[in-house]
């Protein structure tokens, strides 16, 4: 996506800047998600982005394909390029609230490289040592549950 340059000045001038945690909260309003969000007109039309987004194009480039733009900060809001990193789309998608284990591994620390495809219909990516346990533990459950029948 091109950024027109006075979208670019617009949204890293229009930051309230926060001494305790080095955040640059952005002043523009933000979207039921929670991220800032700046539009602009072009060629007749509206275009609408995030303004963290903004500010890491401004300082790095355009974003590759599948990759994301994630806050380590954990604030929405933010637009401190220190405080942003590219990752790829399935890495992002765990860092939610409670969820945020180091990169490259599980939950339970297994590493990536155990990520495996389960499901026919609409395929998923599990840990296998993750998913062997479940497993385990469920089989056992069962035979408890028939045991005690």
């Amino acid at each position: 996506m091109e950024i027109p340059q006075r979208v670019i000045e617009r949204v890293l001038s229009r930051v309230i800047k926060s001494s305790e945690d080095g955040c640059h909260i952005s002043a523009y309003s933000t979207a039921s998600h929670g991220y800032a969000q700046v539009g602009w007109g072009e060629g007749g039309r509206d275009v609408v982005t995030l303004a963290h987004r903004v500010a890491w194009i401004a300082e790095h480039g355009p974003i590759p394909e599948g990759m994301t733009v994630d806050h380590t900060c954990k604030t929405k809001q933010c637009v401190n390029v220190k405080h942003l990193r590219l990752l790829d789309n399935f890495e992002n998608g765990r860092r939610t609230d409670g969820r945020d284990w180091p990169l490259g591994q599980c939950v339970n620390g297994h590493s990536n490289s155990e990520l495996r495809e389960y499901g026919t219909k609409t395929p998923r990516l599990r840990c296998k040592p993750c998913n062997d346990d479940a497993q385990a533990r469920y089989r056992a459950r069962k035979r408890e549950r028939l045991a005690a029948a």
